[in-house]
């Protein structure tokens, strides 16, 4: 029986090919082994039940070390190999004779600036935090100079104040020396004007116009009286809250307003005194319906917060309150009481009527009317 040699068999033969950085086994099927057997290099046969057997060149192509793949990738003048660039076999890399053929190289690495991209982008970031903080502090610096010109510069204090609403001398008066004139402009407190402007009595309400860069405008909504009020011998103008807003002669075209005397004791009026707004509505209504009773007419109308009786003096008003006093130029007094009282002025009335009445049937001189306790209305006739 013929010995099989394992040289003549078709064996798988396993042979390095090289490339520039990586060292792969190629796999060739071979046909024959007496034909090649000259050319082969001499290989290490492996004991080994299939009869592979796997050879290796007598020179084996190292891949480039770090240094001359740095210094290839970092010096632009040498050649770098392009995409598709077709380049002849060599023994080295195939372990064969080729005396034919061609191959393509791998696609080369991407050639490398000189400088990282990572570093460029983080100093194009620093660059751009300090221009966006340049920018800020100019900011900065401008509005601060900006406020300091405002607040230094004497263009922009108040140099005109113009009044609107009022030809009252004395109001005019009184706001231009409330110190509005003078102040910055833009420190200016509204707020703080408006407040000062309404605490003058003359004052129901009023506005504030600012004008750059000097000039404020005051509109002013005068308080309008309504009734006269005398305290001793001084008469004040009354408007509808209740508010003493000025002397008579101070006010125009009020004269001809109804007139209620102030009896009370210890009472100072000034501008500005606030009465009860219930109590002015209802001297209003008394000097408006008492001249329709008849026998009243002429009279005048009194305020006072004690009352003599029997010889001796006692309150006017159980609550403490004032009361109203109409004094007839026949020498009688009615108490009317206030605003307060249960018993309504029209029942009020209509007993003085009644009480008139009775003292004109029976001829009779009255001397007082009290009409201060609802249903209960009492007089008394002179001796």
């Amino acid at each position: 029986m013929m010995k099989q040699q394992p040289e003549q068999q078709n064996t798988r033969r396993y042979r390095y090919h090289t490339t520039s950085a990586v060292s792969y086994p190629v796999v060739r099927r071979r046909a024959s082994s007496q034909c090649e057997d000259a050319q082969e290099p001499q290989a290490y046969v492996m004991p080994n039940a299939t009869g592979r057997r796997v050879t290796t060149p007598h020179r084996a192509v190292q891949p480039p070390s770090w240094a001359e793949r740095h210094a290839r990738f970092s010096n632009p003048q040498v050649e770098q190999p392009t995409r598709g660039r077709l380049v002849p076999r060599t023994f080295a890399q195939t372990g064969v004779p080729a005396p034919v053929g061609q191959r393509r190289t791998n696609k080369p690495l991407p050639r490398q600036r000189a400088s990282s991209t990572v570093p460029a982008r983080r100093g194009r970031g620093i660059s751009r935090f300090w221009r966006r903080l340049f920018g800020f502090l100019l900011i900065l610096a401008v509005v601060g100079i900006g406020i300091n010109f405002a607040l230094s510069n004497p263009t922009f204090h108040v140099q005109r104040v113009h009044i609107n609403g009022t030809q009252n001398a004395g109001l005019i008066s009184a706001i231009q020396h409330m110190g509005i004139q003078g102040q910055d402009i833009f420190l200016l407190s509204q707020a703080t004007v408006l407040g000062r402007l309404g605490a003058l009595p003359l004052v129901g309400s009023a506005s504030l116009d600012i004008q750059l860069p000097n000039t404020v405008t005051v509109t002013i909504q005068e308080r309008v009286p309504v009734l006269l009020w005398q305290s001793g011998r001084t008469i004040y103008g009354l408007a509808q809250n209740g508010v003493a807003i000025a002397l008579l002669s101070e006010l125009s075209g009020s004269s001809h307003l109804a007139t209620v005397v102030d009896k009370r004791q210890g009472v100072n009026m000034h501008p500005g005194t606030r009465i009860d707004a219930a109590q002015i509505v209802f001297a209003q209504q008394l000097l408006q319906q008492l001249p329709n009773v008849q026998g009243v007419a002429p009279f005048s109308l009194q305020y006072v917060d004690r009352i003599t009786a029997n010889g001796h003096t006692e309150p006017a008003n159980q609550a403490g309150l004032g009361c109203y006093i109409v004094v007839s130029a026949q020498g009688w007094q009615a108490y009317m009481g206030d605003a307060v009282n249960s018993n309504p002025l029209a029942n009020r009335l209509l007993e003085l009527r009644q009480v008139l009445s009775i003292a004109q049937q029976e001829h009779v001189q009255l001397a007082t009317i009290d009409l201060r306790f609802g249903l209960r209305p009492t007089y008394t006739v002179q001796a």
